[in-house]
């Protein structure tokens, strides 16, 4: 688990994370209620501004029937000058019929103009109002019946300035609904942050267990929220860091005990050596199981007293300047002597003198186990080098083997772990040298992993860090 994986973003193309999930409800949520107000806005809005518009409206039109009403009593005005002299608002059109006769002000709006349906009611004595279109453009027709038989007033206003507040209202509207998305999806995924941290605490206290650190605990920090979770946790890490120690200690305490019998097997199978001369040929190849056996049993000792040590806390690290060519040739020049074989080391040039911080002991049982490793399960080591990064030096094993397959190259380093190919899975071994080198090197600040050698077989990499400079110390 991550240390980070609370903080991380949406990647794409994956599942989002906590942090993702609550952000994009914050903004849902907050879209939701945002689109909920804009309506509830326009809704209300339009129908304010369109009721207010029908009333001044309606009441204009009354008004200037009452004053036609009262002219056409009159004498000495035609109907063309008494519609002239009404009071209009600015656009307005005023339209009269009496005994069928049309009058109106405006050579773009007459009867023709005014929808049958509109003209009829109104003539029948029924007030009436009406949207209608001229020339593209919208207005409203209001209609008022007069006195007399056959007699009507109409005025046509026109909607054009309604119309386009609707339309300012309508776009202020949907752009504040179309920002809120970004503006809330920023805002949840900043206030998200420090509400999730604990959340990164936990993680980090539980990769840092994963990793090996027994002693790493949540700090609450005065959270409440947190406190009993954190409380509930540090238990159950100080539980589990008891049996692992008390185990460790146990497989320590085993392989000191074991440690006295087997030198007594070791003495006496040196001494029945001695004579293996005058024992039959059955004796001898008996005595060779037994050798073979004792000394698979030394090291599976040595190996169950070393891992035990680390995990009862015991790191002893020697920190201290090593070359790291001149040791790993030392390593191979100690494999040649006990039959081994020669594999040519190859250094690069800027590697030659580089000197690397690290536990000598620890970094030679490194190497011894990498080409034991690659002798018994990977058909026998093929080339060794040492290379060299800006900020690491490099010790690269190659093996003749199978390889290791991709899913399972994490899993070699485990405990007792063997891998599924042929050579690895069907030879001897405990199943710790690798989980050795892995738990050394991680102490010494380095790591290690596994790919593919170029001809085949697998290559072991181990990186310690190194000065940044040239290497070269005096």
């Amino acid at each position: 688990m991550s240390p980070t994986a609370g903080r991380r973003p949406w990647p794409l193309g994956g599942p989002p994370s906590l942090r993702g999930r609550a952000t994009l409800a914050l903004t849902a949520v907050a879209v939701v209620l945002t689109t909920a107000v804009a309506v509830g806005v326009w809704v209300f809005a339009t129908q304010y501004l369109l009721y207010t518009r029908q009333n001044v409206t309606l009441g204009q039109a009354v008004a200037n029937a009452s004053l036609v009403q009262r002219g056409l009593s009159a004498e000495g005005l035609s109907r063309p000058q008494l519609l002239s002299q009404l009071p209009r608002e600015t656009g307005s059109v005023s339209l009269l019929v009496d005994d069928g006769e049309w009058s109106t002000t405006s050579l773009r709006i007459g009867q023709e103009e005014l929808p049958e349906a509109l003209r009829s009611a109104v003539r029948e004595g029924t007030p009436s109002r009406q949207r209608i279109t001229v020339d593209g453009e919208p207005y409203l027709a209001v209609g008022v019946p007069l006195a007399g038989l056959d007699e009507a007033y109409f005025e046509v206003f026109p909607l054009r300035e309604l119309d386009s507040t609707f339309e300012v209202l309508g776009v202020l509207l949907g752009l504040a609904v179309l920002a809120v998305a970004p503006v809330s999806a920023a805002v949840g995924w900043w206030v998200t942050r420090p509400a999730l941290r604990p959340l990164d605490r936990i993680s980090a206290a539980a990769a840092a267990i994963a990793a090996g650190d027994l002693g790493a605990r949540i700090d609450p920090r005065g959270d409440p929220s947190l406190a009993p979770i954190a409380a509930s946790f540090n238990a159950t890490a100080a539980a589990l860091e008891q049996r692992v120690r008390a185990d460790a200690r146990f497989a320590s305490d085993v392989s000191h005990e074991l440690r006295s019998p087997l030198t007594t097997m070791l003495n006496a199978m040196a001494l029945v050596e001695a004579y293996a001369d005058d024992l039959p040929a059955d004796g001898r190849e008996g005595l060779a199981l037994l050798r073979s056996e004792v000394l698979d049993f030394e090291r599976l000792v040595a190996d169950l007293l070393e891992i035990s040590r680390t995990d009862a806390g015991n790191t002893d690290l020697v920190i201290e300047d090593v070359r790291l060519a001149a040791l790993v040739r030392e390593a191979l020049t100690r494999r040649a002597a006990t039959g081994g074989g020669s594999v040519d080391l190859t250094v690069r040039a800027d590697a030659a003198d580089t000197v690397v911080r690290a536990d000598k002991r620890r970094l030679e049982r490194v190497l011894r186990n990498l080409i034991d490793n690659a002798d018994t399960h990977g058909g026998g080591l093929t080339a060794v080098s040492v290379e060299r990064s800006p900020d690491s030096a490099c010790v690269v094993v190659d093996d003749a083997g199978p390889g290791i397959p991709a899913e399972e190259r994490a899993a070699v380093f485990e405990r007792f772990a063997r891998g599924s190919g042929s050579t690895r899975a069907s030879s001897d071994g405990s199943g710790l040298g690798l989980s050795l080198v892995s738990r050394h090197v991680q102490l010494m600040g380095g790591s290690v992993l596994v790919t593919d050698a170029p001809g085949g077989g697998a290559r072991f990499v181990v990186r310690l860090p190194a000065d940044a400079g040239t290497g070269q110390h005096p």
